[in-house]
């Protein structure tokens, strides 16, 4: 599981029409830059620090019973994010150099009708991805899920 700090910002919540109990969290986005010796000359530790000022907020079930200014770790099974990865950014290569190399075949070198269908191919893999992330948003392998209290404002 990979887990993050997380802040509840309210509870009562629920997911379309459910039953579960779900709060509101914001994370604060960390890097591993923060924990590299090196980060003061390095420009990707820059770049980091640009993106970085900015929270991510996402409902999480409030299996803890948390409420509003309470700290808690919130976890994503690893298995589920790999496997998201693979598919939104492996997908979409794979069917562009597939479709590459039968136009290659095909068309015998013409230049032209090879780059549009790796083009093609590109394009669909992103559209693969995206009804793909859709019907899978709600799966539990992809959902964070509350898994320990780290400190109670009550």
């Amino acid at each position: 599981m990979i887990e993050e700090r997380a802040i509840i910002l309210e509870t009562g919540l629920s997911f379309s029409g459910g039953s579960q109990s779900v709060a509101r969290v914001r994370v604060q986005r960390t890097s591993a830059c923060e924990t590299c010796s090196l980060k003061s000359g390095c420009g990707q530790s820059a770049l980091t620090k640009l993106s970085s000022e900015r929270c991510l907020e996402l409902d999480v079930e409030n299996s803890l019973g948390a409420k509003p200014g309470d700290e808690v770790m919130i976890a994503i099974p690893e298995q589920g994010l790999i496997n998201a990865s693979l598919r939104v950014y492996l997908m979409p290569l794979v069917l562009m150099l597939l479709a590459a190399v039968v136009a290659d075949m095909v068309f015998e070198g013409q230049e032209l009708w090879v780059m549009l269908a790796a083009s093609a191919g590109l394009i669909s893999g992103f559209m693969w991805a995206r009804i793909f992330s859709q019907k899978n948003a709600l799966s539990a392998h992809f959902l964070p899920k509350m898994s320990r209290m780290l400190s109670t404002k009550r």
